[in-house]
């Protein structure tokens, strides 16, 4: 298999990932009963200040959603970009390659700790097809 066509199951399998967690976890989130909205509803009402702004555990808990999901649709895109790069600059696809398998390899620790077997499952395919386009551009 090519680097681009490697670099192209990366950016489909973080597609897949980025649709769910936008859609299903920010956009369409629904609530999981009284218990979360509790919860939920303590996070907005603790409210702090952090470097001249005021902010709750609510804001950043959402904040860092939405900043996961920019990550992921610029991750889409530098993906895809290398895809099309591969021919005439392997060299620095393959540096940049391994750097996005080795994020991904993370994110795959990070969603066995703190997460669910579907951002982990996608995490582990962008990881090995990305360490697989860095391996077979080893040449350049």
């Amino acid at each position: 298999m090519t680097a681009k066509v490697l670099l192209r199951i990366a950016a489909g399998a973080i597609t897949i990932f980025e649709l769910g967690h936008t859609l299903g976890g920010m956009i369409f989130a629904q609530s999981h009963g009284p218990e979360e909205d509790t919860v939920l509803e303590a996070l907005k009402a603790y409210r702090f200040d952090m470097m001249g702004s005021t902010r709750s555990h609510y804001a950043f808990y959402m904040g860092e959603g939405w900043y996961l999901s920019v990550t992921l649709a610029t991750m889409i895109a530098i993906c895809w970009l290398l895809s099309n790069a591969a021919a005439e600059s392997p060299a620095l696809v393959r540096r940049l390659s391994l750097v996005i398998s080795l994020f991904f390899a993370s994110s795959v620790v990070l969603c066995a700790l703190f997460f669910f077997p579907a951002p982990l499952i996608m995490s582990a395919i962008a990881s090995a097809a990305c360490a697989a386009a860095w391996w077979r551009l080893k040449t350049a």
